[in-house]
C-alpha cells in the first residue's frame, strides 16, 4: 500500500512504514493520501468568525484544499490525523468547535460499534463538528468546555461526549483526531490503521 503524507516529518513516516505502507513523493502514486497536524483550520472555510484562540494557516489551507479536490477526482482515499482530521471533516462540509477544554491530555476514547476503550494520546484544543452524512466511529468520554460559532454569535456550552473518529463515506475521508504517531507501536495506532484498512479499502 501506498500512502503520500502531506507535511511530512519521521514520526509519520515511521508510523506508516512500521504498518507496512510504502512512502511515495507524490499523491499520483499514492493509494491513500494523510494530511497531518498543525494549525487549526481557518475558520472562512466553515463559514464562522475567527475565535481568539484560534490559530490558522490560510495558506496551507488553500494548498491543501487543492490536494483534496485532487484526491476527489481520482477516488484517492484520505485520512487525517489531528489537525488534517479536522481539515478534512471541514472540507466535507463539517464545522468545528473552535475552542475545547479537556482534550489536550491522554484520555480513551470509545469505539461506536463494539464500545471498545482505546487509550489515545491528545493534544487538540478544537474539535470536529460533523455533518449528518457523516458516521461518528469513536467518542472520547471527556468533561469538556465548547465554544463555537453559529452563525451569527459565540456560543458555549458543557459536554462529556467528543467526537473523536468520523468516517465520510462518499468523499472516502477518515477524520482521527489522536495522534498515533507519537506511540506507533500503540493499541492507538492498531486501531488506525484498522480503521483505513476497514472503512477506506
Amino acid at each position: 500500500m501506498n500512502v503520500h503524507i502531506e507535511h511530512s516529518s519521521s514520526q509519520y513516516r515511521k508510523l506508516f512504514e512500521e504498518h507496512g505502507y510504502k512512502i511515495v513523493a507524490t499523491p499520483v502514486e499514492a493509494n491513500v493520501v494523510c494530511f497531518t497536524g498543525g494549525a487549526d483550520v481557518t475558520p472562512t472555510f466553515y463559514g464562522a468568525t475567527t475565535h481568539r484562540y484560534t490559530q490558522h494557516d490560510y495558506f496551507r489551507d488553500v494548498k491543501e484544499e487543492h490536494l483534496f479536490n485532487f484526491c476527489l477526482e481520482r477516488n484517492t482515499a484520505m485520512v487525517g490525523i489531528c489537525r488534517g482530521g479536522q481539515f478534512l471533516n471541514v472540507m466535507c462540509g463539517g464545522s468545528m468547535y473552535q475552542h475545547v477544554t479537556g482534550h489536550t491530555n491522554p484520555h480513551s476514547i470509545i469505539d461506536s460499534v463494539t464500545g471498545e476503550h482505546i487509550e489515545v494520546t491528545s493534544t487538540h484544543h478544537q474539535m470536529m463538528k460533523p455533518t449528518k452524512d457523516s458516521v461518528v466511529l469513536a467518542i472520547a468520554d471527556v468533561p469538556s468546555s465548547r465554544e463555537w460559532y453559529d452563525g451569527i454569535m459565540q456560543m458555549r456550552d458543557e459536554s462529556n461526549t467528543g467526537i473523536e473518529v468520523v468516517m465520510y463515506e462518499k468523499q472516502k475521508c477518515l477524520c482521527f483526531q489522536p495522534h498515533p504517531e507519537f506511540a506507533p507501536k500503540s493499541r492507538m495506532a492498531e486501531y488506525f490503521f484498522e480503521q483505513i484498512k476497514e472503512k477506506l479499502f
